[in-house]
């Protein structure tokens, strides 16, 4: 039959509790210690790496925005610069338009004063030139 060892089954019961107590002690703690300060590092670079990715994209952001401002820096300089190439383009026309008129009112009152100085020298000639016409027909043409 079965029978019970009272002294046996306290034994049993004292083991377990101190098997318990030393286990708790030595092993479960120092692991959970180990585990929760290994889960706080994990944390605290999991927060780091966040903070330097937000960073970097505020960075790039920053980038973003200093380079469009230097797209439009540029484009209002090129557009200033053809403007100022445009008025200075169209100041030299103006110019060389106002020289060559110049010179051809120059020539055109030179051609005049030339013409007047033949007309003046050809009237002076007219009447030794009529006398001479004249004096030809009058002997015949010899």
């Amino acid at each position: 039959m079965l029978s019970i060892n009272v002294s046996e089954l306290i034994w049993t019961i004292v083991n377990f509790f101190l098997l318990y107590f030393l286990l708790k002690r030595f092993l479960y703690t120092p692991v959970v210690r180990f585990l929760d300060a290994r889960q706080a590092r994990l944390d605290e670079a999991e927060k780091k790496e966040a903070e330097a990715r937000a960073a970097a994209d505020e960075i790039d952001r920053q980038i973003e925005e200093q380079k469009a401002i230097r797209r439009e820096e540029a484009a209002a300089i090129l557009a200033e610069a053809q403007k100022a190439d445009a008025e200075q383009s169209r100041q030299s026309f103006a110019e060389a338009k106002e020289a060559a008129a110049r010179a051809l009112e120059d020539a055109n009152a030179s051609l005049r004063a030339e013409q007047e100085r033949e007309r003046a020298s050809l009237a002076s000639d007219t009447p030794e030139l009529a006398a001479m016409l004249a004096e030809r027909l009058l002997d015949g043409g010899k």
